[in-house]
């Protein structure tokens, strides 16, 4: 009988994305690389170059899986995001996979939200997603050896819904970058009119006709701050369509920033605005409580994972624009409601490196490793 070679000090990461520090899960990625090369581990990643010209998403994971069959490896371990975990764990390969919002429950928070127009979901989808996308995702999640989970509805909904143990799930965390801006009692209280930031995708999910309602509504009460949007990835003509022509010239779009000009973002805000409908635990909102910034997000799955309400930032209703106008008006009269708020909020965010964050994650691995060889 023939014994297979032991497994070599490798880390397999597939995803479709790339690994960078300018995107989200991309930034995720770039430090948890780090953090398996610390301790000895080749990281190999398998993403769109890897896999070769563009393939839609239903077949991302079985050209992802082709190619991890190709490179002939023996991993220790691989982590494979949601969507393409099925074909790893259909072969039995020793999959973690890891999830940034979990798909099924995403879905749901979505037709949950349907009625809205800027949230409807045409028929096309309503038939089709459920069997390409969510059904492979609950297979993964529900036999995958372990599974990383981002915030604390999604850990409830993995135990409830597959079933999973509490020692096979790891609630992970986001980090911080290091601020070297201003901080707490250093941060400028501004004379002039006060700055509202949102960074993120211009997406319906984000809230950003919640958003426009709610600059509406300020308008109609006589307040007028100016709005950055950062992040957009559509250009200012887009993301100024649906703005009143009288509020447009207080808004600046940024569709794209480097990571170096993401300080200067939250260094020159008062206040950040997360309004959306869904969120996984949102890069935006850490580092903006990390700099100090007053925080304003909607009270969805994610952030309020990180807002503790009156605490660290204030929340408001998902889709809710009068009462986050209410919020941006209390925060924008008081400025040092707006200060004590972002200090708090920097403090929560103390001790959340990339470094710690991303070593707890390798923690996990290891164990789940430890556990796959003592098993007969």
């Amino acid at each position: 009988m023939t014994t297979a070679p032991p497994a070599t000090r490798t880390i397999v990461h597939v995803a479709q994305i790339e690994i960078s520090r300018e995107s989200g899960m991309g930034r995720v990625a770039w430090h948890w690389q780090r953090a398996f090369a610390a301790r000895g581990y080749d990281f190999v990643h398998i993403g769109p170059a890897a896999v070769g010209r563009p393939v839609h998403p239903a077949l991302f994971p079985f050209a992802a899986y082709r190619r991890y069959a190709r490179l002939g490896l023996r991993p220790a371990a691989i982590l494979v995001h949601e969507p393409a975990g099925l074909p790893f764990v259909l072969a039995r390969r020793p999959a973690i996979v890891f999830s940034h919002g979990l798909e099924r429950r995403a879905w749901e928070t979505v037709l949950a939200w349907s009625s809205r127009p800027e949230l409807r979901v045409r028929r096309r989808s309503r038939l089709l997603f459920p069997w390409w996308r969510l059904a492979p995702a609950d297979y993964a999640l529900a036999h995958a050896r372990a599974l990383l989970v981002l915030n604390a509805d999604d850990l409830a909904y993995a135990r409830r819904r597959y079933r999973r143990r509490e020692e096979d799930v790891l609630r992970f965390r986001n980090g911080v970058e290091p601020w070297d801006g201003p901080r707490g009692p250093e941060r400028p209280v501004t004379s002039g009119p006060a700055t509202v930031l949102f960074v993120g995708s211009w997406l319906p999910r984000k809230g950003t006709a919640t958003l426009v309602a709610a600059a509406r509504l300020l308008d109609a009460r006589g307040l007028r701050p100016s709005f950055v949007l950062a992040g957009t990835g559509l250009d200012a003509a887009q993301v100024l369509a649906p703005w009143p022509a009288g509020l447009r010239p207080a808004v600046r779009v940024v569709p794209r920033f480097p990571a170096g000009e993401e300080a200067a973002l939250y260094a020159g805000a008062d206040v950040l605005v997360l309004p959306s409908f869904y969120e996984g635990q949102p890069l935006a909102l850490l580092q903006a409580m990390a700099a100090g910034c007053c925080c304003i997000a909607s009270d969805v799955a994610g952030n309020r994972d990180l807002v503790d309400h009156g605490v660290t930032g204030l929340l408001h209703p998902a889709g809710d624009a009068e009462r986050l106008a209410d919020c941006l008006a209390e925060c924008l009269a008081q400025p040092l409601l707006r200060r004590r708020l972002g200090e708090s909020a920097r403090r929560a965010m103390a001790g959340r490196s990339w470094e710690a964050v991303a070593g707890e994650v390798a923690d996990f691995v290891e164990r789940i490793i430890a556990r796959g060889r003592a098993a007969p």
